[in-house]
């Protein structure tokens, strides 16, 4: 076991007492309100079902083809309401703990909402242009004297009904303490290796696994392969696993290195309706998210001056 591996141990082991000795007594506090929550979105839910079905029968007149139809509904309606109830107490308990939970990873600080960087997410080629953006939990740290940002958020182009997604999840910000020459992206493999932009080509690199499931695109194949190394790409797909996505791009731009990690999932979720609000599987899932970065910081030694 190497030096490292031990450190990342301890780091599990001061957040767990931590964890227990001054988190957990303080989310204990909230359990009550939650059990209310519950009660009241279960409610909520059995009556907007109750009221779904009379209204089929009464004055849609129910017929044996719409019973699919007034399932969608109750089901749609359902998970609305239970979203909204989960969502507006999460947020309630978050503003009150989460600078108590911050202070168990030292240099971290949480907001919600809110990300005045964005512009820069496209200009590197992580994701597309997009015209209209939504931010969750945003997240600014510092490890060995590197800053980090996490951005859990969600891009989006065009209005109405052409109005589609070009990426929602979380965006990792590693600031890596130079400039790089060139434009480095990579993106997961496709058919015709289209380039996301005209001033970038699409690069063959001698990794045969690695090319079967990404593609590479530079304006500097030297600095690119450099960069791209079979340590930095399993590291990469560590974080992936970490925060379960189903699809990781990546961009080294400027003086940084984004990592874009795609997924379906509501990521920093602290406070399901029917578990215990200080149940530890989900902080310590979030400790796991956090630690996958601070290894590849650790990969690239970037708390120290790097050349190429």
């Amino acid at each position: 076991m190497t030096t490292t591996d031990k450190s990342y141990q301890q780091m599990r082991k001061e957040f767990q007492d931590k964890f227990f000795k001054e988190l957990s007594p303080i989310l204990q506090k909230y359990d009550n309100e939650r059990k209310r929550k519950l009660i009241f979105a279960i409610v909520s839910i059995c009556i907007s079902c109750i009221l779904w079905v009379l209204l089929w029968i009464f004055v849609f007149d129910f017929v044996r083809e719409g019973a699919i139809h007034i399932i969608v509904f109750m089901f749609g309606t359902s998970c609305i309401i239970w979203c909204a109830i989960k969502k507006s107490f999460e947020n309630k308990i978050k503003n009150k703990i989460m600078p108590e939970v911050c202070k168990c990873f030292n240099n971290l600080n949480w907001q919600y909402g809110s990300y005045p960087n964005r512009i820069l997410f496209a200009q590197s080629n992580l994701i597309p242009q997009f015209s209209s953006s939504q931010f969750d939990d945003v997240f600014y740290g510092k490890y060995n004297d590197t800053p980090f940002e996490i951005v859990e958020s969600t891009f989006t182009t065009g209005t109405g009904k052409d109005r589609r997604t070009v990426f929602s999840g979380v965006i990792i910000k590693l600031d890596m303490n130079k400039n790089f020459s060139g434009n480095t992206v990579i993106h997961p493999d496709s058919i015709f290796h289209t380039p996301p932009s005209f001033t970038l080509k699409h690069t063959t690199l001698e990794d045969v696994v690695f090319e079967k499931k990404f593609d590479v695109f530079t304006d500097d194949e030297v600095e690119a392969r450099y960069l791209i190394t079979p340590s930095f790409m399993e590291r990469l797909n560590n974080m992936k696993v970490a925060f379960n996505a189903y699809a990781v791009s990546c961009a080294f731009y400027e003086k940084y290195l984004f990592v874009g990690l795609r997924t379906s999932k509501d990521l920093f979720s602290l406070c399901s309706l029917n578990k215990p609000v200080n149940d530890e599987k989900q902080f310590f899932t979030m400790f796991e998210e956090i630690l996958s970065i601070i290894k590849l910081i650790d990969h690239f030694k970037l708390n120290q001056k790097i050349g190429m």
